[in-house]
């Protein structure tokens, strides 16, 4: 029988959870562990928070999607909400983004500030 590779979770610090996030998500990005990211393998959203870390017996670290029960891997996970363009958390989510942008659009009568962006 085949001894398993993967030992036990750990809890990891803020900072080395979010290099370690950081450094092994294929397309994802992390500013921070409240950022929220979809799984392939088993549908749901998930933050950098519930991402769940394994400390291998070789002391290598793995990652798995922060769903319980699920053991998705970086290669699994996308940017939240999903692109499905008809998903509704993608419609809300554009929705938002819309809003979003025509209130930074808006300038203050005093505004003196000539950048486009």
């Amino acid at each position: 029988m085949r001894e398993r590779l993967m030992t036990a979770y750990v809890e990891l610090p803020y900072n080395k959870k979010l290099n370690l996030l950081r450094g092994h998500s294929m397309e994802c990005d992390w500013p921070n562990l409240d950022q929220e990211h979809w799984c392939l393998h088993c549908e749901q959203k998930f933050n950098g928070h519930s991402a769940r870390v394994w400390r291998a017996k070789d002391g290598s670290l793995w990652l798995e999607c922060g769903t319980p029960g699920c053991d998705g891997s970086p290669i699994d996970w996308a940017p939240y909400p999903w692109w499905n363009p008809k998903h509704p958390a993608t419609k809300a989510y554009l929705k938002q983004s819309q809003k979003s942008k025509r209130k930074r659009g808006r300038k203050s009568k005093d505004s003196d500030d000539d950048i486009p962006f």
